[in-house]
Formats: structure tokens, sequence, C-alpha cells
């Protein structure tokens, strides 16, 4: 899947960082500090070579880049992302990827703080859009989400680092004689962990139709709302290297922990999706043409007031140590995971220079 990419030069050190959480940020987590010269376990229920969980979101995602908000540390994080995730696309890890975004207002384009971030920026004219929506178009990039957390995998395995697989209570319970650093990239997990307990974190239901449609090669991303379906959402997202499999959503269902399909929402995505992209049926049929794969349901991994990133001290048993928290990051995992990675690997590097001797617990 690509060519190896050997470690950057950087300090090497004895101490072995624990990632906590093998999702899309604990893996760039990793293979990030692998490349610093740095020793790194991570322990996670899921791992990648398992059939999705439903309690594991990485595998699940759309993972197409289109911001969804204006805050500045985000901004910078996706920005970084972009960056990163357009060096694969000559090995075809991702995909350039034509966009059409639509929204009920202005705002709802988030001020286009993107425009000189992705290629080809441009406004649609009405006639162009969805009744009562404003849109635009550019050129963005895709990635096939499975594919690549096993991209991230190998490449962290490359550089040495190791995969246990345990199912936590508490972060204390990997607590060693000699750990100083561990980082908290659980996801929703960190709601239930018992020395977490994070009451802000909360899922966000999606459910979506995998399709095989090789004929549609472009993307759609209509969150026009309407006060009878606020919590419904319309996209379009082919996957790159995948045969023609299209993402076709959606929902966004804050707070929902609903696992069954609702097969009525499925066919409603579909005839909402083909009103978009008459190419997803067969020779210009109706929705019973389009070639179901899979219908899916995942919660997306979010948390009220924003993505937690920050430092901690922490002691159990007289034993003192670090925690970096990186989690809640929501529907943007895949589109800011270098960004919030490479600063919680920054945190790690402070962590690394700074004695816990006389460091109370608390946040930092």
């Amino acid at each position: 899947m690509g060519a190896t990419i050997m470690p950057t030069q950087g300090p090497s050190v004895n101490e072995t960082i624990v990632v906590v959480g093998s999702g899309v940020i604990g893996l760039t987590c990793a293979l990030i500090l692998a490349r610093r010269g740095l020793r790194v376990v991570i322990i996670a229920r899921d791992l990648v070579a398992d059939d999705p969980s439903q309690d594991w979101s990485s595998p699940w995602a759309g993972a197409n880049w289109c911001p969804f908000g204006t805050d500045p540390k985000i901004c910078r994080w996706e920005t970084e992302g972009f960056a990163r995730l357009h060096e694969l696309v000559p090995a075809g890890l991702a995909m350039d990827l034509p966009i059409k975004r639509f929204a009920s207002t202005e705002a709802g384009l988030h001020n286009h703080w993107y425009r000189n971030v992705v290629n080809d920026y441009r406004h649609l004219p009405s006639d162009q859009c969805p009744p009562g929506s404003v849109g635009v178009a550019f050129t963005s990039l895709s990635v096939n989400a499975p594919d690549y957390c096993k991209w991230l995998h190998a490449q962290c395995s490359a550089l040495g680092v190791d995969f246990i697989r345990r199912e936590l209570r508490s972060l204390e319970e990997v607590v060693g004689p000699d750990t100083k650093i561990i980082i908290n990239a659980t996801g929703l997990g960190a709601r239930w962990l018992e020395d977490v307990r994070d009451e802000n974190v909360e899922p966000i239901r999606g459910q979506i139709v995998l399709v095989k449609a090789p004929a549609v090669r472009t993307c759609t991303m209509d969150a026009t709302l309407t006060t009878s379906e606020p919590t419904r959402s319309t996209y379009v997202i082919p996957r790159p290297n995948s045969g023609g499999q299209v993402i076709c959503g959606g929902c966004y269902e804050v707070g929902s922990l609903k696992r069954e399909v609702d097969l009525d929402l499925s066919r409603d995505i579909l005839q909402k999706c083909l009103d978009l992209h008459p190419e997803l049926a067969e020779k210009n049929g109706g929705v019973d043409s389009i070639k179901v794969i899979r219908h899916c349901v995942g919660f997306r991994p979010s948390r009220r007031g924003g993505p937690r990133l920050e430092m901690e001290a922490l002691s159990c048993q007289h034993k003192k140590y670090f925690v970096i928290h990186a989690y809640g990051i929501g529907p943007a995992g895949y589109q800011a995971s270098w960004g919030m990675a490479s600063d919680a690997c920054d945190l790690v590097d402070q962590a690394l220079r700074r004695p816990l001797d006389g460091c109370d617990s608390g946040s930092i």
C-alpha cells in the first residue's frame, strides 16, 4: 500500500510511550512518535485486522476532506491534514475528489476559510444549487478509511510499534513501574474510562449505505437543513481504489446509540443520493437498481465544547505519570488527524523534558 516512510531524525530515549486507542488519531500519534525515534506501544480493544465494530468509529468514516466549522485550532489541524493526506495521492492511498457543497445559508459554508487550502474553489450560481440553498465547488480529496488505517498500522509496525489487544476499564491499568506518558486516544471510550469519565463525550449516530457505483466520480455534501428533518444530511463519497465503492449518507443524530439499521432511512438516503447522482443506479434505473454492498451504522466520537487536547498529571499507588488527552474530534477525525496528533506529540516532547517530582495532579 505505498512505499514505507522512513523515520525522521530525532532524539531516541528509553521511554516507552503508551497510546490507548487504535483509531485514526491513536495510529497517527503512534506513527509520528515512532518517526521521532521514540518507542511506542498501542493498547486497544479493537485492532485494524478486526472486522469493524460499531463501537470503533474509524473504519466507518466517509474520510473525505470537507471542513465542519471555523474553530481556528481545528482549521489549523485540518489544513495540515489536507497537506499530509495529499502527499499520499501518488501512492493511491488518497485521491483527488471534485466536491459540490451545499448549505442552507452562507454560515453553513464556514466563512469559506478553506478556499485557499483546496483547489479550484468557486461559488455556484443559484440554478446549480438545490432550492433554498447556497453552494460552492472545489477539488478536495478522500481516502479509503479501512485501507488507510491498515496503511497506518503497517507503517507503525515497520517502525517497531507494538500492538496489544486489551479492553481497559481505566488508563491506570496500563501504568507500569517505568510508565511516564500515556496518550488517551480512546474516542467515545473516554466517556466510560473510570479515571476519565468525560461526560461531555457524546456519540453522533451515522447511518450509511455502501454501494457499488463505478460511474460516480464526484462528491456531493448537502447539509441543507429543514425543520422536518433537522438531523438529516445527504452525501455521496466515492472511495479510492475500492472497485467503485461509494458511501451514501446519511444522518447526524447527536446522543443516539441506536445500533440497528433503519431500512426505511436507508431507502430515503439512497433516493436523495440518487436525485443528486443519477449515475448511482444502473441504466438510469430507480433505487432498487442500486447495487448495495452493506448497510452500516456507526458513532462519531464527538464532545460538547470541542475536542480535548491537553496534558494532565495523574498518580496511582504513589506513581505519577502524564496523560495526553486527544479525543472528541467528532466527524473530522481523518481530516484533522495529522494536525491533532502532531500537537499531541508535541505535548509528549514537553512531558519527556518535564520532571514528575513536584508536579501536582491536574491539567497542565
